[in-house]
């Protein structure tokens, strides 16, 4: 049985090859395009402003908690 799985194969291949093989079937493109974590420099820049928004509030809501500003009453 083992002669068997031996003979079918026509060269013994490596796990590299068998990763290459793959990548070549699904066609993957060049990871070097995408930026970092795979987005683009237009939804890095939203995710920056999203982060500043809610640091700004929780900022905000944290002096008002702790008393060190007031909302003007009118």
């Amino acid at each position: 049985m083992l002669d068997d799985f031996l003979r079918d194969e026509e060269k013994p291949s490596t796990f590299l090859d068998e990763l290459e093989q793959e990548a070549e079937t699904l066609n993957l493109e060049d990871e070097s395009n995408y930026g970092f974590l795979g987005m683009t420099p237009f939804q890095r820049f939203i995710i920056a402003g999203l982060l500043l928004l809610m640091v700004l509030i929780i900022g905000s809501f944290c002096l008002l908690i702790t008393g060190s500003i007031a909302l003007p009453l009118l």
